[in-house]
């Protein structure tokens, strides 16, 4: 009788460790290994007043206006997608993203349709 508790509180105390080790690995490692695509919401949300201020400026320029230019915002650095219909108004709506507060970096991928 005196074995199987003895074997029986072994085998928790094994396995108790293990589980807490496992434990202990996981959070280490997503404590120091966030995924790529994590912001948190304070990022998503500067992200999307970012994103907000380039397409209120967009709407107010004569020359860009608010044609159909999508604007992403990841971690302050902003991409632009759409057509334009000059070199003019392209150049125009990333020197726009590129003076709005909190941007970082600007990506276009605007294409000039004529």
């Amino acid at each position: 009788m005196r074995s199987k508790i003895l074997t029986t509180a072994m085998a928790l105390a094994v396995a108790g460790a293990a589980a807490g080790c496992a434990s202990f690995t996981q959070e280490k490692l997503a404590s120091n290994n966030p995924p790529a695509a994590h912001r948190g919401p304070v990022r998503t949300a500067d992200d999307a007043a970012i994103t907000a201020k380039v397409k209120a400026k967009f709407a107010a320029d004569d020359t860009v206006k608010a044609r159909k230019i999508d604007v992403d915002t990841m971690r302050g650095y902003v991409t632009l997608y759409g057509d334009v219909h000059s070199t003019r108004e392209a150049e125009r709506a990333v020197g726009i993203a590129r003076d709005t507060a909190g941007v970082t970096g600007v990506t276009s991928h605007l294409h000039v349709i004529g």
